[in-house]
């Protein structure tokens, strides 16, 4: 009994490091994991899309992302709806007052991070910010909004003609 004590804490003394050395990487991940769901549950579905993007973590972002050009993303952005979640991005769209379809924008805001991007359209031409420059980086919600944009908005509208729709029994 004696040999089996002495077995089982030689085997703990050995394991304990390990597991403390593990301990903050979980830590870390886990209020990295909580903090995204805080993020996505405060702002997922709210109309309050400018507490989101005063966040200090995305002010920074769009900061940094736009420069002078942050205040026609701002007023871009003045008439919008309730901050969507599209593949676990929070995304916010609008347009400056009377001018749906000339003057748009649209930020995305990936809860881990948190990582931002952003889009202007203005005077006919898309501008996208982002860290990196290659379009594959960009976010769907980025993607899908300069798809909804070059489209004249006409696919929200109007059902496309190669769309079937089947109604449910």
């Amino acid at each position: 009994m004696n040999a089996l004590r002495l077995a089982a804490k030689f085997a703990a003394s050995i394991a304990a490091p390990a597991a403390i050395a593990l301990a903050p990487h979980a830590v870390l991940a886990q209020n990295a994991e909580a903090a995204a769901r805080a993020l996505t549950a405060k702002y997922a579905g709210s109309l309050d899309a400018d507490a989101l993007l005063r966040e200090p973590a995305v002010r920074e972002q769009l900061k940094t992302l736009l420069g002078a050009q942050l205040p026609q993303l701002e007023r871009n952005l003045d008439v919008g709806g309730p901050i969507d979640l599209i593949g676990g991005v929070l995304s916010v769209s609008g347009n400056a007052p009377h001018k749906g379809g000339q003057e748009e924008a649209v930020v995305c805001v990936s809860p881990f991070g948190p990582k931002v991007q952003a889009a202007i359209h203005s005077n006919g031409r898309i501008t996208a910010f982002a860290a990196a420059s290659d379009y594959d980086a960009l976010f769907q919600c980025i993607k899908d909004w300069v798809t909804q944009v070059n489209s004249g908005h006409r696919d929200r509208l109007r059902k496309p003609k190669n769309v079937q729709i089947v109604r449910g029994r």
